[in-house]
C-alpha cells in the first residue's frame, strides 16, 4: 500500500507538468501535421520553394521539433521548426501557420557559416509578409 501511494505521489508532478506544457506544445511534428492537413503541406511546399533547390532537405521537412503555439496581436498560430538533418547549426527554418485560414503567414529560413566553433555569418530570409511582431515571436526559434 505504501509503495503504491509513493509511486502515485511521485507521478503526480509529472502529470501536472505534462498538462501545463500541453497548452503551449502540441507534440505534433510538422511531417505528421502536414500529413493530416493537406493545406499545411501545400503551404509549406509553397513557402519553401525558393529554398528547395539549394536545400533539398526541406522537401522532407528535415529534423523537426514538436509544434508550439504563439499569439501575435491576439491571433494564435501553430509554429513549426525544422533544420538540416545532421547539420542543424547550418540551416533551419521556422514557420507560423494559422489554422483558421489554412495559411503560413510568416516564417524565416536561416543559413549560418562557421569557422570552427565560431559563427562568422548568418543570413535570415524572411518569408511571406513577416511583420516585426511576428519576427519577434519567431526570433527565439532561430538560434
Amino acid at each position: 500500500m505504501f509503495k503504491a501511494a509513493s509511486i502515485a505521489l511521485l507521478a503526480l508532478p509529472l502529470t501536472i507538468f505534462s498538462q501545463i506544457g500541453s497548452a503551449e506544445q502540441t507534440d505534433k511534428h510538422l511531417y505528421a501535421a502536414a500529413k493530416a492537413d493537406p493545406a499545411l503541406s501545400a503551404e509549406f511546399e509553397r513557402v519553401m520553394m525558393p529554398f528547395s533547390s539549394n536545400s533539398p532537405w526541406v522537401k522532407s521537412f528535415g529534423t523537426t521539433a514538436p509544434a508550439t503555439t504563439e499569439t501575435v496581436d491576439g491571433q494564435t498560430y501553430d509554429v513549426y521548426w525544422g533544420c538540416k538533418p545532421h547539420d542543424c547549426i547550418t540551416e533551419s527554418y521556422v514557420v507560423m501557420y494559422k489554422q483558421s485560414t489554412k495559411k503560413i503567414t510568416a516564417g524565416a529560413f536561416l543559413q549560418n557559416s562557421y569557422d570552427g566553433p565560431n559563427l562568422t555569418k548568418s543570413r535570415i530570409t524572411w518569408m511571406e509578409k513577416t511583420d516585426t511582431d511576428s519576427a519577434r515571436a519567431l526570433g527565439k526559434y532561430l538560434y
